[in-house]
C-alpha cells in the first residue's frame, strides 16, 4: 500500500467534501440523475467545474442546461465546447 502524506490526505478529504457538497446541491436544486451524473463525469476530468442554478458551468466558458444533452452545450466555439460536447 501506498502511503499518503498528511497534505495528500488532506487534499483527499476536502475533494471527497467538495463533491458531496456538489452533489447535496444538484439534489436540493432538483437537478435531474442524469444531470448529477453527468456533473460527476465531467469533474472527473475536468475540475473547474461547477453548478450555477441547474445549469453546470464549466472552465467558466461552457453552460450546459437540462436536459444535459450535447445542443444544450453553450459557449464560444473553441476547444472547451468540443471537449465538453465530447463529454455529454
Amino acid at each position: 500500500l501506498l502511503s499518503l502524506s498528511p497534505l495528500q490526505l488532506a487534499n483527499k478529504a476536502r475533494t471527497e467534501k467538495e463533491e458531496k457538497m456538489s452533489q447535496a446541491y444538484a439534489i436540493s436544486a432538483g437537478v435531474s440523475l442524469e444531470g448529477q451524473q453527468l456533473f460527476q463525469t465531467i469533474h472527473k476530468t475536468i475540475k473547474d467545474c461547477k453548478w450555477q442554478e441547474k445549469n453546470i458551468v464549466v472552465m467558466e466558458e461552457v453552460v450546459i442546461a437540462p436536459p444535459y444533452q450535447v445542443e444544450n452545450c453553450k459557449g464560444k466555439e473553441g476547444s472547451a465546447l468540443s471537449h465538453v460536447r465530447k463529454i455529454v
